[in-house]
């Protein structure tokens, strides 16, 4: 059966086609509708955040099996690839994992209840701690890394080596102008959010 979908309030046919995408089908329609207007930036854009969706499932297929989300697993190998003694602070995951500091206390919780990572005393400032890898946890990495470098690995099959190389080099000039311009993004909030208020 047919399927269509919505998209900047254009109807989309989304039938399967084997040399053409919903990308393609989203600019004809606005070329159709609209033909001075310049859709070449959808092309990449569009195509980054469809991406993204099915990237996320994919990683959450693997994830799942082994009771962990995508943002437990990204702290756990922050980690792990620090090496020895897998420690950082809660404001260095903050930043390297470009989540709000909220969203990494909650799930640090839920790793310390699970005793995948504890908290520890910094010996160069009493007034913080340290996060750090429990031998658990380092077990769990070392027994998932495999499986989830396959099933990227398996994620990009339709690229071959050369044309997976070239890709990367396209995606870190463009995120390397995006770093230099601003190191961490600035947190996505619902229009209709509440502002924090901040107990003093």
């Amino acid at each position: 059966m047919e399927r269509r979908l919505v998209y900047f309030n254009v109807q989309v046919n989304d039938s399967p086609s084997a040399d053409s995408d919903h990308v393609d089908r989203v600019q004809a329609q606005w070329a159709a509708h609209q033909p001075d207007l310049d859709t070449s930036p959808i092309a990449v854009i569009a195509r980054l955040g469809r991406l993204h969706a099915y990237v996320d499932s994919g990683l959450h297929t693997v994830f799942r099996q082994h009771g962990l989300t995508r943002q437990s697993w990204d702290i756990l190998a922050s980690l792990a690839r620090v090496g020895p003694p897998h420690r950082m602070t809660p404001t260095d995951l903050h930043q390297a994992l470009m989540r709000t500091a909220g969203a990494i206390t909650h799930t640090l919780h839920r790793l310390e209840y699970a005793g995948l990572v504890e908290r520890l005393p910094d010996e160069h400032d009493r007034r913080s701690l340290l996060v750090g890898l429990t031998p658990a946890g380092e077990a769990l990495i070392a027994r998932v890394a495999p499986l989830h470098l396959a099933n990227e690995r398996r994620m990009l099959d339709a690229l071959g080596p050369e044309e997976q190389q070239v890709l990367a080099g396209l995606l870190r000039t463009l995120l390397i102008s995006f770093e230099n311009e601003q190191p961490v993004p600035d947190p996505v909030r619902s229009p209709a959010a509440r502002p924090r208020v901040t107990e003093i």
